[in-house]
């Protein structure tokens, strides 16, 4: 039996409830989006949380939207303060820093000089770049870095995301952060994989397309944005200039990390531009939305023509993103999207490539689910075709439950613990919490937490997999095989606490294939970070350890290891490994600085 999908959550809100003749529809659907916030899936039967009750839970102090319908702007609402010290309340004029969305904002004025014949998207970038060059070597010797390759993060180059500065602090020109010196705080931009091969996102890539422009046009990052994107589409209310304007930053909003504190200067700076450097606001950024579907739909765009605009929503190296965008294909209903975070900041934006339907949500918290949750409320009110999946649960014969239990292995460093609780089952990831999931036919099951069905099928030998597909087209990601009681994967030796067989085996993993993710220095720095913006510190220093026994001659993973020593409280074995970063990469300054600190501190190394 193949799993049940429900009703259109518009015909089922419709049959429980219609606007009266008088009643604006808008507003009926904004209280659907305002109450309607659930799970990346939703069961028959399921409540919902209001907006304000998830930014509650979630420690979020403000929010503002947009939301898209038939290519204009239907309605915008704000929520909460844009500071707790003030309470001054967010308004549609309360700015946001954009982060990552910076990009395909970005794209779309590189795309336009394309047309313009300023740049050139398919030329190796080193024929246009004076003031810096992409350093030559193995990688480069047959296929070269271009704009277009950059911009849909596959031009091999490094540096995934960036930190930003405090307010007051040295800020680097883009060339420093190019070559990773002083004041720069992130190491060199580089090219480690073929150019062309493989899709690895990298913020890295979008300064080397800013020096592009800048070498090839002159003038500014900001500048040029104004005068290719911002004041064509209207945004008023948006600048690319860092640090903010005062006149602008009178209207900002002051950013909260993961805990709920305030970020230190309500704000970091960021001088890279154009992966991150954007302020603004939900309805300037729908705006943008709008003009790129219309250049899509019906080369009716202010910007891009139609030809060139299609190059955002089609994806350039399949299934990936497109140039400047993410793509998500649900079941042949294509939407563009991009998500954003820097320190204290979040935001989404999604828009369906031909329907004119969208939305832009933005907060000054660092906290994705909350846009995931609002992101489905108004996918459901506004029937966003196949967006949300719908289920009704099937029953099961409580008898077979046991035989699905288990561990099973997902690829070389992931397991997940199935267990039985009474007529459910139990789904445990490794460092996530647990979450049931439920049964909609044919042995299919399907989480709350993500859209992918599991169908447990026993293989040729009898033993109990389970196939994981996507839970809108049931397109097979891949099929995980049930673990003996004394078989491990890596990582959890790292979450119990013993780094030396982490490290043991972990080395085995990279001795059987240096290939594997699992094993690559940055995704395991980023597992790392990924740890303790989870607050999981003790753990994100064992995974920076496991690191520097792999890549001992890496000063970026010792300075990693010596920030989790100084989140921890341990200041001497903090000090000594900035040090040997420092001593290892002159140009890595973040290490040397902070070493300085500690010493005049009295740290001294034992």
């Amino acid at each position: 039996m193949k799993p049940t999908k429900l009703l259109s959550v518009v015909a089922v809100l419709a049959a429980c409830h219609t606007p009266t003749r008088t009643e604006d529809p808008n507003e009926f659907l904004r209280r659907h989006v305002e109450t309607g916030l659930c799970n990346a899936v939703f069961i028959e039967g399921d409540s919902t949380w209001t907006i304000e009750e998830r930014m509650k839970h979630y420690g979020v102090p403000g929010m503002s939207i947009a939301i898209i319908d038939d290519f204009k702007i239907a309605w915008t609402r704000t929520y909460g303060v844009m500071d707790s010290a003030s309470m001054r309340p967010v308004t549609d004029s309360t700015l946001f820093q954009a982060a990552s969305i910076s990009k395909p904002v970005f794209t779309m004025a590189v795309l336009k000089l394309a047309e313009l014949g300023a740049v050139k998207l398919d030329e190796d970038v080193n024929a246009t770049l004076t003031s810096w060059k992409i350093p030559e070597n193995a990688y480069t010797a047959t296929e070269k870095v271009t704009l277009k390759r950059l911009l849909g993060h596959v031009a091999g180059t490094t540096v995934h995301g960036f930190p930003g500065y405090a307010p007051g602090d040295p800020l680097p020109t883009l060339v420093n952060i190019l070559n990773g010196e002083a004041p720069a705080n992130t190491p060199p931009i580089v090219v480690d994989q073929t150019p062309g091969s493989n899709w690895r996102y990298s913020g890295g890539g979008y300064c080397v397309a800013a020096q592009v422009i800048l070498d090839a046009k002159g003038g500014t990052i900001p500048g040029h944005m104004r005068d290719l994107v911002l004041g064509p589409l209207g945004m008023s209310r948006s600048t690319y200039e860092q640090p903010i304007p005062a006149a602008m930053a009178r209207n900002a909003a002051s950013g909260y990390l993961p805990d709920r504190s305030l970020v230190k200067g309500n704000w970091h700076v960021y001088p890279e531009y154009s992966p991150d450097g954007l302020w603004t606001t939900p309805t300037d950024l729908a705006r943008f939305v709008i003009d790129l579907q219309r250049s899509v739909t019906s080369d009716s765009g202010k910007v891009l023509s139609r030809a060139t605009a299609a190059q955002m929503v089609e994806p350039l190296l399949a299934p990936y993103g497109a140039v400047g965008m993410g793509l998500e294909d649900k079941n042949g209903e294509r939407y563009f999207d991009h998500g954003g975070w820097n320190e204290g900041f979040c935001s989404w934006v999604v828009g369906h490539v031909k329907n004119g339907k969208g939305a832009v949500v933005m907060v000054n918290g660092n906290n994705m689910d909350i846009l995931g949750e609002v992101g489905r409320s108004i996918a459901r009110a506004y029937d966003w075709p196949e967006f949300v999946p719908h289920y009704k649960e099937q029953p099961l014969d409580a008898s077979l439950l046991d035989a699905l239990t288990g561990r099973y292995r997902v690829g070389s460093d992931d397991m997940v613990t199935i267990t039985r609780n009474g007529n459910k089952l139990i789904r445990q990831p490794l460092n996530e919490e647990a979450n049931e999931i439920v049964h909609v036919g044919d042995h299919v099951f399907v989480s709350r937490l993500d859209q992918r069905f599991r169908k447990f099928v026993k293989d040729s030998t009898g033993e109990m997999t389970v196939q994981v597909m996507d839970a809108i087209d049931a397109k097979e990601f891949f099929t995980l095989r049930r673990m003996k009681d004394d078989e491990h994967v890596p990582f959890e030796h790292v979450l119990n606490g013993d780094r030396e067989a982490a490290v043991k085996a972990y080395a085995a993993l990279k001795a059987a294939d240096p290939a594997d993710e699992a094993v690559n220095e940055e995704a395991l720095n980023n597992l790392g970070y990924g740890l303790m913006n989870k607050a999981k510190v003790q753990p994100a220093q064992h995974i920076f350890y496991v690191n520097m026994q792999l890549y001992p001659k890496s000063a970026n993973v010792h300075d990693s290891y010596a920030e989790a020593c100084l989140k921890l409280g341990d200041k001497k074995q903090a000090l000594e490994y900035y040090k040997r970063a420092a001593a290892m990469d002159a140009k890595n300054t973040n290490a040397a600085r902070v070493a300085a600190e500690l010493e005049k501190e009295g740290v001294v190394v034992r």
